[in-house]
């Protein structure tokens, strides 16, 4: 059935506010703050998003420094059924970097998200790839894989669940280098607010990073 689009309908809409603190192996840090805003298009599985990036570096020495990062927009296709959801996503990341806080290149960015549910539980896994595409002078290079599993999905309270993070990184721009972290989330859905609260620890001696404690508040509307 074709829909008639000169007819109206729904459309979803969603704005969010994200922000995390970075604790680096090295002693440097960073914040991001970044404001996200996305809307359905033909029908409620496919979004547009476009997200706009703040960032702090905190270096070894020296003082902070903040400026604009690379705004992303992006494409995401979302299927769910009973037993089973999962999720594409492509971004493309623009060269809007300002004070240097974060490379200037551009960057393409796939997500592949699956979800297994069972009664009182889910298994969720994000594969990522990141890959530079335009890098100019001065700028780094990006070229990496990341895949997060989020297991039991437990729910705690009706509207709040926990789960336990692992997370892991391969960096193919050095030789393939192995970067893990562990952690846990807490997310909970208030009508049209949704929260969720994460933080996660890097571990051995390639670590992702030291900790990075993470809050999204998303609504609906």
């Amino acid at each position: 059935m074709v829909e008639d689009i000169d007819n109206n309908y729904d459309v979803d809409r969603s704005a969010t506010g994200y922000y995390y603190f970075q604790k680096n192996t090295n002693g440097s840090a960073k914040a991001k703050y970044e404001l996200r805003y996305g809307r359905s298009l033909w029908n409620k599985n496919a979004v547009i998003r476009i997200r706009i990036p703040y960032w702090t570096q905190y270096p070894n020495s020296g003082s902070p420094y903040s400026g604009l990062g690379n705004i992303e927009i992006a494409y995401s296709y979302n299927v769910a059924s009973r037993m089973f959801d999962h999720s594409m996503e492509f971004r493309v990341a623009f060269p809007t970097t300002t004070n240097h806080v974060v490379s200037n290149d551009t960057q393409i960015k796939g997500f592949y998200t699956t979800k297994w549910k069972w009664r009182g539980g889910a298994a969720i896994y994000v594969n990522e790839y990141d890959q530079s595409v335009i890098v100019p002078p001065g700028a780094s290079w990006t070229s990496y894989y990341d895949g997060k599993l989020d297991i039991p999905n437990y729910k705690i309270t009706p509207g709040i669940t926990v789960a336990a993070i692992y997370n892991y990184r391969v960096l193919f721009d050095t030789n393939g280098t192995f970067k893990p972290a562990v952690g846990g989330t807490a997310f909970g859905n208030f009508n049209d607010v949704a929260v969720s609260l994460t933080d996660t620890w890097g571990y051995g001696p390639n670590a992702l990073w030291k900790y990075k404690p993470e809050i999204n508040v998303t609504a609906k509307f």
